[in-house]
């Protein structure tokens, strides 16, 4: 169930489980917003009481409101190196399969701290 009402639902289900985690990664910043409410809803801080992490950099994650760590997935590269190798097949320059490798990066914002002791 992706976006905020599958992150929440699944957000629900890890905090409220017996051994509560000190640290989530969601598969979509979308998703992580859906447990940060879940976190909220439980009366649990963000990141006092658990770690949050994203994927995908979206620009949801840098408001100021939300300030969400998040793995950069060089998207913008991804793209521009698609359309690229597409018109070169399109223009017939090239005619055979290509790999390309792109490096994540995370960017460290303020939904993630050290764990409180236990």
């Amino acid at each position: 169930m992706p976006g905020p009402a599958g992150g929440g639902k699944a957000g629900m289900s890890l905090l409220t489980a017996g051994n509560r985690p000190t640290a989530i990664m969601t598969g979509a910043d979308v998703a992580a917003l859906g447990v940060w409410r879940a976190a909220r809803e439980l009366g649990l801080r963000v990141p006092e009481d658990v770690s949050l992490v994203g994927y995908n950099n979206t620009a949801i994650a840098d408001l100021a409101t939300v300030q969400l760590t998040s793995v950069d997935q060089a998207g913008h590269n991804m793209g521009a190196t698609a359309a690229r190798l597409l018109i070169e097949r399109v223009e017939g320059r090239r005619d055979h399969a290509v790999q390309t490798t792109m490096t994540p990066r995370l960017v460290v914002r303020g939904s993630t701290s050290a764990p409180s002791s236990v």
